[in-house]
């Protein structure tokens, strides 16, 4: 193998993780529900779970880059309104079950989910922005890596995606617990907070539904 012919395939690799990295980091950066239930999961615990739920919310979106990939991503894009409709409705119960919460401290089962890698899993797949997102932008970038590298381009733009959530999520649950001997107190305050950003997610959703109804 020539040096140049090397040096293509590491600004390949570098170009397309860095790819993947930028675009995972901009979704990450956006709170939602998996973000709220990072922060409710490590400050009930008391130790950093992050890496545990986002373990979770890969092993979904796993299943989801391989039903697209299979070519079923015009049947996701097709049912969107389903989508948010499922998913809307889930999220604004999940939150009002979150500020149902009593007592000194936050009882995980007002979560609906104790796990935190299920907690991934979970609070990802009733998220109704995924499946349209993987089914459109994120079917790009995993174009982008087939046209580059064929089916290695798909995982090293995958595996840069996913660092940027183990990073962020990481550090949000490092935070968390580092703080937790102020947050501990105030778990109810908390929890009632974390819940109502979750129902008003819900509704958003809902209404983005009418919207597109009312056209």
């Amino acid at each position: 193998m020539t040096a140049t012919g090397l040096e293509g395939i590491i600004l390949d690799v570098l170009s397309l993780f860095f790819l993947g990295t930028i675009v995972g980091l901009s979704g990450a950066i956006i709170p939602g529900p998996l973000l709220a239930f990072t922060v409710y999961d490590t400050s009930k615990k008391g130790k950093m779970t992050g890496h545990n739920i986002i373990f979770g919310h890969a092993l979904w979106e796993s299943v989801i880059i391989l039903i697209i990939l299979l070519g079923f991503g015009g049947i996701i894009t097709k049912n969107r309104l389903l989508i948010y409709i499922i998913g809307g409705i889930a999220l604004l119960l999940m939150g009002v079950s979150m500020t149902k919460s009593k007592g000194d401290g936050i009882k995980m089962e007002n979560s609906r989910v104790s796990s935190s890698l299920v907690g991934g899993v979970f609070y990802t797949a009733f998220n109704p922005t995924q499946l349209p997102w993987w089914a459109t932008g994120g079917l790009a970038i995993l174009l982008t890596g087939i046209d580059t590298m064929g089916m290695m381009g798909v995982i090293i733009v995958t595996v840069g995606h996913w660092f940027s959530d183990f990073a962020y999520y990481i550090f949000v649950s490092f935070i968390v617990n580092r703080q937790n001997r102020y947050i501990n107190p105030h778990q109810r305050e908390i929890s009632i907070i974390l819940g109502a950003f979750m129902v008003l997610i819900g509704i958003y959703f809902l209404i983005q539904v009418l919207q597109q109804l009312m056209l």
